[in-house]
């Protein structure tokens, strides 16, 4: 995985630095005296090794929402994200804290800038609380609900009432309407052809 890549090489000239990484494996984990892997622990572990930790490191490519990310700003942890996800780099731009990174060199400086620099390890952090609290608690996201609850009330079911009725299952795969009986007339009819035959050996 890149980040073992990536981690493996800036390990070389940071001896005291350790990768603990939780959870059940997807993938082998390297043998190396820096990378630590807890396994499946509890959320209360997950958050005590987190709280402990310096920061976050998500090198996930695909996200559309990161919990841990979430949850990590929640404890205060500053995230280091890839910028190869925009969901990921959004967050960190829209919460002001994290710093995200493309290729190698990127992700060696935002590592170096965060843990040499206490004073912005903890704003970043202290953004990330903010960001989750603002944002992400339950009472905020019940508020969102009733808000967009109430507006539908409002509104007295119109923008529902101007939506054309869907058909259903049936009226959907139907093959005598278009674009269904076009694509079914261009398909060919008679006994497949037989793919040819091609003998291996040595001439």
């Amino acid at each position: 995985h890149e980040l073992f890549e990536y981690f493996q090489r800036y390990a070389r000239t940071a001896p005291e630095l350790t990768l603990v990484l939780v959870g059940n494996p997807v993938m082998p984990v390297p043998d190396h005296p820096q990378i630590r892997h807890l396994g499946f622990v509890s959320d209360l572990e997950k958050f005590d090794a987190m709280a402990a930790a310096e920061l976050l490191v998500m090198p996930s490519y695909y996200e559309s929402l990161s919990m841990v990310t979430l949850e990590a700003w929640a404890l205060g942890r500053p995230v280091i994200a890839n910028g190869g996800c925009d969901v990921l780099a959004g967050q960190c731009v829209r919460s002001n804290a994290g710093l995200f990174y493309e290729g190698y060199e990127e992700f060696a400086e935002a590592l170096h800038t965060i843990l040499a620099h206490s004073a912005l390890r903890r704003a970043l952090g202290e953004n990330g609380r903010t960001y989750f609290n603002t944002h992400y608690t339950w009472p905020v996201i019940e508020q969102k609900y009733l808000g967009m609850l109430e507006r539908l009330e409002q509104e007295g079911g119109s923008f529902v009432n101007h939506l054309n009725p869907l058909p259903g299952w049936f009226g959907r795969h139907r093959r005598d309407l278009p674009p269904g009986q076009e694509v079914v007339a261009r398909l060919p009819t008679g006994p497949a052809p037989l793919a040819p035959s091609t003998e291996v050996g040595n001439r």
